[in-house]
């Protein structure tokens, strides 16, 4: 995850600062955190080892964001500002704020080699209904790139869901898909929730709206692969080809927790400290 640039300054993105970090809230953290990892403060009751930055997973997630963490975090040399023989350790960090456009990967596992990608869908060949879980109308405008299964390869448009239970593809599927096939699910360009993967560097595919947990103001879709270079998704050109290898990305800025719950608070920088859950 990084900073491409800014809404109000254009390709001007802010300057690195460095920061007190620990990658866990009550320990000398021993735990790996990423470069490209967003960034929190801590809560503001959370006191018991004082005050400093960390891995915008522990609690409460997503809560004071503050930025992208710009250096690996090991697993060793790290200290909280109570270890009273060690120093706590300043990391680079890119800071976010409401302006800045963020560009995540939706890869098919994240730095730690967790899998990222989406499943259990099923679809017949010559048919245009991908059955599986959504919230309808939501996904109309995302992607489907399957990476494994007969439609390996394979990139399918997303134009409507007939119900809750499918969504339905242009072109139709080339081929059967079974239940084991593994698929990267692109959200539609505009849409307000992502789901992180669990390193928060990247996106994790979930193609059911209900389960994605960062709200955001999305603003495009972007696909790569060995002879195409970097450019928007776009149906006219992209639908129904076989494109091996392609990597895949969403342009973004985090906004404020959003109507259906999802976690994301205020920005820190701009609205200060959250001090309720």
């Amino acid at each position: 995850m990084r900073v491409v640039r800014d809404l109000i300054a254009g390709n001007v993105c802010p300057p690195t600062i460095e920061l007190w970090y620990n990658g866990e809230l009550a320990a000398d953290s021993t735990t790996k955190r990423y470069r490209g990892s967003l960034v929190k403060m801590m809560d503001f009751d959370d006191v018991d080892h004082g005050k400093f930055f960390t891995f915008a997973g522990e609690t409460t997630a997503l809560e004071n964001i503050a930025g992208i963490l710009e250096e690996e975090h090991g697993t060793s040399g790290n200290y909280l500002p109570d270890d009273g023989t060690y120093s706590c350790r300043y990391r680079k960090v890119t800071p976010i704020f409401p302006s800045s456009v963020i560009e995540a990967e939706y890869s098919a596992a994240d730095l730690a080699g967790t899998a990222n990608y989406d499943t259990a869908a099923t679809g017949t060949a010559g048919t245009d209904d991908l059955t599986i879980t959504v919230v309808q109308d939501e996904p109309i405008g995302g992607w489907v790139y399957f990476l494994n299964g007969s439609n390996k390869d394979y990139l399918y448009y997303i134009d409507d869901t007939a119900t809750t239970a499918s969504a339905q593809l242009l072109p139709n599927l080339n081929y059967d898909v079974a239940a084991a096939d593994d698929f990267i699910y692109v959200a539609p360009p505009c849409t307000n929730l992502l789901l992180l993967d669990a390193t928060y560097t990247g996106l994790k595919s979930e193609i059911a709206s209900s389960s994605r947990t960062l709200s955001v103001q999305g603003l495009s879709t972007w696909i790569e692969a060995p002879g195409m270079q970097k450019q928007r998704l776009d149906f006219a050109k992209h639908a129904g080809l076989k494109i091996p290898n392609a990597r895949f990305y969403h342009h973004f800025v985090i906004t404020p927790k959003s109507a259906n719950g999802a976690l994301t608070l205020s920005n820190i920088w701009v609205h200060g400290l959250e001090t309720t859950a």
